[in-house]
């Protein structure tokens, strides 16, 4: 009789720990590491606890009719493209938050249902892809090696050490490995030089051989990360507009029908090329925003991408351009 009451009570016990975590996480909205504080309790314990809130029923999540268009537009990208998968973010008219937060949040629930234990994943550069790896839970995963795309180390090095790895075993965490070099050298001797490096090879045929690649796509734009971060001036952009480029991917430029445009900055590029990344099996885009639809349709066209996370506004003008009609 006394058995049968302790596990009544510890099954009470656990029911109201399950509440109280939820509650405060869902009604009150605080922060994971807020309600870890609160109970006394690791931050993957309040991870854990809402997923078995989940699991047994005390907690459900409706999704607003409202938005339920944005699987439909998905679907039809999907068709119109090509493409293996679309996921696509619904927009929030009355919502002033970052696109490129949102984005990454779709691109990292896109990412940790996707990604294998044991797996390995090329990464491209760009705030948009640094926030896909900031919000993807690398532990709740398994292990997965990382490798860049394109030399750069102060470009990767704020994404790398952001990767969570919550729930991960010692010795079972993510690595990552950064081709050692710039983005992009001073001189094409320069460039040719660091290329025919062993060690740099070496990384660069890890980052060819991955299974899966993550990308942004760029703009020809003065506020593009590749001039913000002192690659590019102001007189190069012209320059690019002038060769009918619309955007990049892993600072290589194409133009509307996704060819790539012979240009001297491709000479000083260190990185794999877009026709190593069209031998990636699985390539995912993360690029949204009206003013990048050109650029994105010129990656579409190019068949650079295998998957597009992006925007439903985006997604719309996509069809658009192209001359197909969601619905």
């Amino acid at each position: 009789m006394r058995a049968e009451q302790d596990i009544r009570e510890g099954r009470s016990s656990s029911e109201e720990l399950l509440l109280r975590v939820a509650w405060f996480y869902y009604k009150d909205e605080l922060t994971q590491d807020e309600i870890a504080r609160r109970l006394s309790v690791s931050r993957a314990s309040v991870g854990r606890m809402l997923d078995r809130a989940r699991k047994v029923g005390l907690v459900t999540i409706n999704l607003n009719a409202d938005h339920l268009d944005a699987f439909e537009v998905s679907r039809q990208l999907r068709r119109t493209f090509g493409l293996a998968e679309a996921l696509v973010v619904p927009d929030h008219q009355s919502e002033a938050g970052d696109l490129n937060a949102r984005l990454g949040l779709g691109g990292a629930q896109f990412m940790s249902t996707h990604l294998r234990p044991g797996g390995t994943l090329g990464v491209g550069w760009g705030d948009t892809v640094s926030r896909v790896i900031a919000a993807t839970n690398f532990g709740a995963v398994g292990p997965v090696r990382m490798v860049s795309l394109t030399g750069g180390v102060d470009a990767y090095l704020p994404a790398f050490l952001s990767s969570k790895g919550e729930g991960a075993a010692e010795g079972e965490m993510t690595s990552a490995t950064v081709i050692p070099t710039p983005i992009v050298a001073s001189t094409p001797e320069l460039a040719a030089a660091l290329k025919a490096e062993p060690a740099i090879q070496q990384v660069l045929k890890q980052a060819c051989g991955v299974e899966q690649a993550l990308v942004g796509v760029g703009t020809p734009t003065t506020d593009a990360t590749i001039v913000q971060m002192g690659y590019l001036a102001a007189d190069d952009v012209r320059t690019l507009r002038d060769h009918q480029v619309v955007g990049d991917i892993l600072g290589q430029f194409f133009d509307a029908s996704g060819q790539v445009v012979k240009l001297p900055i491709h000479d000083r590029r260190i990185g794999i090329e877009l026709s190593d990344l069209a031998q990636i099996p699985k390539v995912v885009g993360v690029a949204g925003g009206l003013h990048k639809a050109e650029a994105i349709l010129g990656a579409l066209r190019g068949g650079f991408l295998d998957v597009l996370v992006t925007n439903e506004l985006a997604a719309l003008r996509l069809l658009e351009l192209e001359g197909a009609t969601a619905g």
